[in-house]
Parts: structure tokens; C-alpha cells; sequence
């Protein structure tokens, strides 16, 4: 019987070891097939893409803008860019100031290098040189409430390569304390004269191709047209009456009281109102029975880059762009600085029914169209030096014409300007 125990107990415990051996063997063995699997996983998932933003979605877009904006204006920038990025989490603004001297050509380095903004907000002239680079693509957001003027400023060929965002206009300004509107052009040079900062295109334009003036005629260039003539030298004749003064501080001389009128730009009146300057005004065609169209003063453009245009960010700069001009956006631009909104949206809007801004919306509405390779842009340059040498009474308005009829021809031989 013992021995028998003894035999059985022998047995059991041999059997066990081998058992027990064989699931030793088998956890090793499954082991390594866990261990292979997951070197295997580990390497699959080095060798793929990297998965970017938090879980449940991809990272914000990054839209890289550059500006020339100072002061209240790229502070009021700044909060709007935090707002956008709050209102459209899958973007994320940012915000870089460059000189405007250095604007253009920096720009353009840096777009050789591949670098870059996806967003230029810039002046005209500065969009302008940028376009000329190649700087620039068709936008990607297309504006349907900016006034044509505006958006013809900025167009190339038919194809919008910036989208006006802020801009101002010319307008006539009286002190309503001691001067009324004038009826017409002979109301206003009878009265006791209209001040300007400066005898140049901009700020005469209604005036000048309202009485048939014109630089560009039938695709050739016409500063000795007639009509041309007869403008400066009736320019010559109200200047030397004393009807029209020329004033670098004519917006000052306004606010004294000393001069009843002032042409400038729209943007003056909010500085007006801040004087307490008890101020009327009107667009400038009023005076010659709705004849007459300004040219439009400076304005700012929203434009985006040839280099960072790619289908991937199209969409995130799309909202950006369409954030920008919305007018809640351009109403707090307006507040921190002086050019008004340059779509027909904000005037619309309650706050826009007062002050200048009927005014300035119908000379705005009624604009002088220029596309962004008009020849004129070229050349409006050339016609205000004609008119400063004649009202320096250094040339004749015939000589001074005829001199620059022969430089206009030279220009728009020159290759390669927008």
C-alpha cells in the first residue's frame, strides 16, 4: 500500500513537470509572437505620417499676414485678428508688420525664398509693385460689396488680385457757420474761395474730367487734348484770384475758421468732429450737375500670396479674408483711424446715415473706374508735375502740356509696369 501511494505520487509529479513544461514552452512562444507584433507595429507607425492637432480633429491653420499698419490701427488689427481665430477655431492669425518703404521688395525676397506671408494687406501702389513681381494670386474670396472703383483698382486683366478693404474719397467741405453749400462751380469761386492742400489729380478729378479733361483718349495719350488746356489754365486764373488757395495746412486753416472751404479726403471729418468744427459737406460733381467722377484716394488692399496659395490653405484663407471685410471689421478699423470702409455694405448700417458718410458713399458709388493696368496710373504722376510748374508759373499750361504729352508717350513704352 505504501509503496503503491509512493508509485502514484511519483507519477503525478512527473506528469506535472511535463505539463507544466509544456506550458512554459507555450507562453514562451506566445511571447514572442506578441513580441514581433508589436516591433512590427511600432515600425508601421514610424514609417507613416505624422497625425498633427488634438484628438477629434486636425490643428488650426496657421494664416501668416503682413500689414503696414501703426499705432491704433495695428491695435485694433491685433483684436480683430483674436476675434477671427475665436469665431473660426480651424485658423489661427498671424500678424506681421512691415515697413511700407521696405513692403514691396521684402516681400518679394521672400517669395523667392519660398517664404512668406498667405495675406498682404497693403496700399494700392504697394499692391500694385507686388502684382508686378508676380507677388500675388487671383483671391480667393470674391467680393461682392465692394464699390466698383474700388474693385477695379485692383483687378489685372479682369482677374481681382486684391480685394479693396478701406479707402477715402475727395469731397468739398464748408463751415456751416459762416458759409452755405454752393450751388455750382461759380458759387463756390465767387464766394471767398476754397482751400487745398495740393493742386494734383486727386483732389481736382471732379472738376477736371468733369469738364471734359482726360489723360488717356480713344488708347492714346491726350494731355494736349483742348479740353486739358482750358482746365489749367482756368486753375492758373482762380489760383492767381485768390478763388482757389493752395495750403499744406489747408484742413488746419478750415478748422480756424480762416478759409470757408476745403477739399479733402472723406477721412477728414472724423478730425473735424473731433475739433468741434461745425462742418457741411458734399461730393464734388454736386457742382457740376452731377458731372464728374473722383478718383479715389488712399486705399488699402487685402491681397494673397502666389507662394502660399495652395489648395490646402485656400480655404483658411478664404476666411480670413472674409472675416476681414465684413463690416463690423471694417467699422472698428474706421474708429482707430481715418479711411472708411471700402464696401457698400457697412453703409447700410444705422451709424452710417449720419455725418459724412451719405455723402461719401455717393461719391464712391459714382467713382472714377480705373483697372489696376490702366495706362492712367502711369501717368497721373506726369499731369500733377504739369499742373505744379504752370501754378509755379515756371511754363505756360500749352508748354507744360506739350512737355508732358512727350514724356506720357516714353512711359507707356516702358515694359514690365503694371
Amino acid at each position: 500500500m505504501t509503496m503503491h501511494i509512493a508509485w502514484r505520487l511519483t507519477s503525478s509529479l512527473i506528469h506535472g513537470s511535463t505539463m507544466s513544461a509544456r506550458w512554459a514552452n507555450a507562453f514562451v512562444g506566445a511571447g514572442r509572437v506578441f513580441l514581433i507584433i508589436a516591433t512590427l507595429t511600432l515600425v508601421t507607425g514610424c514609417s507613416s505620417a505624422p497625425q498633427t492637432g488634438e484628438p477629434g480633429g486636425p490643428a488650426p491653420a496657421v494664416v501668416d499676414v503682413w500689414h503696414s499698419l501703426q499705432g491704433a490701427e495695428e491695435d485694433a488689427l491685433e483684436i480683430q485678428a483674436q476675434m477671427i481665430a475665436e469665431k473660426h477655431p480651424e485658423v489661427i492669425v498671424k500678424l506681421n508688420y512691415v515697413p511700407e518703404k521696405t513692403f514691396a521688395s521684402f516681400s518679394y525676397q521672400s517669395e523667392a525664398g519660398g517664404e512668406g506671408p498667405e495675406i498682404f494687406i497693403a496700399s494700392r501702389e504697394i499692391i500694385h509693385q507686388l502684382y508686378g513681381q508676380g507677388a500675388l494670386a487671383p483671391v480667393v474670396y470674391k467680393d461682392q460689396e465692394a464699390f466698383p472703383a474700388a474693385l477695379a483698382a485692383f483687378r489685372f486683366g479682369e482677374i481681382s488680385y486684391a480685394l479693396p478693404w478701406l479707402t477715402d474719397i475727395p469731397l468739398l467741405y464748408f463751415r456751416t457757420d459762416i458759409a452755405e453749400a454752393p450751388l455750382d462751380l461759380a458759387g463756390l469761386f465767387t464766394a471767398k474761395g476754397v482751400s487745398i492742400v495740393s493742386p494734383d489729380t486727386a483732389t481736382l478729378s471732379a472738376w477736371w474730367n468733369g469738364q471734359g479733361g482726360r489723360i488717356i483718349n480713344t488708347g492714346k495719350v491726350s494731355f494736349n487734348d483742348p479740353n486739358n488746356v482750358v482746365f489749367l489754365q482756368q486753375l492758373l486764373t482762380w489760383r492767381n484770384a485768390q478763388a482757389i488757395r493752395i495750403d499744406p495746412a489747408a484742413i488746419t486753416s478750415f478748422a480756424k475758421g480762416e478759409t470757408p472751404y476745403v477739399i479733402t479726403g472723406a477721412s477728414a471729418a472724423k478730425h473735424l468732429t473731433q475739433q468741434n468744427v461745425p462742418w457741411g459737406s458734399m461730393p464734388l460733381s454736386d457742382l457740376l450737375g452731377g458731372q464728374g467722377q473722383s478718383l479715389i484716394g488712399r486705399t488699402l488692399g487685402i491681397a494673397n500670396s502666389a507662394i502660399k496659395t495652395t489648395p490646402d490653405m485656400r480655404d483658411a484663407i478664404q476666411t480670413v479674408e472674409k472675416a476681414l471685410l465684413t463690416p463690423e471689421v471694417e467699422g472698428a478699423l474706421l474708429e482707430a483711424g481715418r479711411l472708411l470702409p471700402a464696401n457698400m455694405s457697412y453703409y447700410g448700417r444705422p451709424e452710417a446715415q449720419k455725418g459724412v458718410f451719405p455723402q461719401a458713399k455717393t461719391a464712391l458709388s459714382k467713382a472714377w473706374i480705373l483697372e489696376g493696368n490702366a495706362q492712367e496710373w502711369k501717368l497721373i504722376s506726369i499731369q500733377d508735375s504739369a499742373w505744379n510748374n504752370v501754378l509755379a508759373e515756371n511754363t505756360t499750361p500749352e508748354d507744360a502740356l506739350n512737355n508732358a504729352q512727350v514724356q506720357a508717350e516714353k512711359a507707356i513704352l516702358v515694359k514690365g509696369q503694371p
